[in-house]
């Protein structure tokens, strides 16, 4: 009779938590002798025992650290955190006395991105996400109305070397009364996954008595002046 390897289920990983996958053989079928067992992430092999119970680790492809576990028919694959190029399908592959057998689960991590960060230059004013997983589409709202599809609008992207993503989107704002709305939405599910407020404020002014308008920062600069020309004839 042959014997399959029964493997952990399905995981979707929380970003920068261990994550282990188990892969077990009953040591109490009758007759059972195994020669080796292994550990794939798709065609990459990641570790294998032999049958005195050493175990031989292969790290030359893996973004993150792991470490493989072996006890009593049981290999275990332990990673410190999972990264987006670790997600996938993951193979334990059994050689026996019973014969060759395998089984798989699969790896997701937690769709999000790790903060939010916007700056502004002139009319100019820019919206970053970092560490973005899975990919994401870039909205822009002002008010309640949506202006992602305006021409003042433009985004890039791109790829550390773990494997996340960085998206980065500039908007030429005008000034007004209404907060913009910067949201990322998640190419996978359709949620939005992060956001940020971005406020315009309107030029400040002042209103003399006969209704002529006259800029704040202007007085302020001349009030300055004014005090250091007296400070000098003095």
């Amino acid at each position: 009779e042959l014997v399959t390897p029964s493997v952990s289920p399905n995981i979707t990983a929380e970003r920068g938590k261990q994550v282990t996958l188990d892969c077990d053989v009953s040591s109490s079928l009758n007759g059972l002798s195994i020669i080796r067992m292994q550990w794939w992430h798709d065609k990459l092999l990641l570790c294998s025992v032999d049958s005195d119970g050493n175990i031989t680790p292969h790290k030359e492809s893996t973004p993150s650290p792991f470490h493989c576990e072996y006890k009593h028919g049981q290999l275990s694959l332990i990673f410190e955190r999972i990264v987006p190029p670790e997600c996938g399908k993951y193979t334990c592959k059994l050689r026996s006395n019973k014969g060759m057998r395998s089984a798989a689960t699969w790896v997701d991590l937690q769709e999000g991105c790790g903060n939010v960060e916007d700056s502004s230059s002139g009319d100019k004013h820019t919206c970053t996400f970092h560490h973005v997983y899975p990919d994401g589409d870039v909205h822009w709202f002002h008010g309640s109305h949506d202006v992602s599809d305006s021409a003042k609008h433009s985004t890039t992207k791109q790829v550390d070397n773990e494997g996340w993503l960085t998206v980065r989107s500039e908007m030429e704002m005008e000034h007004s009364d209404k907060p913009y709305n910067c949201s990322l939405m998640s190419t996978k599910s359709g949620r939005y996954i992060g956001s940020t407020l971005i406020q315009v404020p309107m030029p400040y002014t002042d209103v003399d008595s006969n209704g002529v308008e006259s800029q704040g920062h202007l007085w302020t600069f001349l009030c300055i002046f004014t005090t250091c020309i007296s400070y000098l004839l003095s």
